[in-house]
C-alpha cells in the first residue's frame, strides 16, 4: 500500500515538496486531466477541490470531498475506511 498525492502545482513546486514527505509520491497535475477525472474540478472555480480517495484492488472504496469540515478527513475516519 502507497500514498499518493496529486495537485496543481508546478512541478518544480511538488520537487521541492518531494524532499520533505519522501513516504508520500507526489505527482503535479498541470493540465488538470487528473482532477477533471476525479471529480475535483468546481465549475467556474479558480482551483481544483481537494479529495481524499482510497483504492484497494483497483475500485474506489473510500472518497471524500471538500466540505463544510475542512479539506481533509481525520484519522480515525481513514483508519476505519481501511479495515
Amino acid at each position: 500500500m502507497g500514498i499518493v498525492a496529486v495537485s496543481a502545482d508546478e512541478v518544480s513546486e511538488t520537487a521541492g515538496l518531494q524532499t520533505r514527505v519522501p513516504h508520500v509520491a507526489l505527482y503535479a497535475d498541470t493540465t488538470l486531466a487528473a482532477t477533471k477525472a476525479w471529480g475535483l474540478l468546481v465549475p467556474g472555480g479558480e482551483h481544483p477541490s481537494p479529495g481524499t480517495f482510497i483504492v484497494a484492488d483497483g475500485k474506489v472504496t473510500y472518497r471524500r470531498l471538500e466540505d463544510r469540515r475542512g479539506d481533509w478527513p481525520a484519522y480515525r475516519e481513514l483508519a476505519a475506511a481501511l479495515h
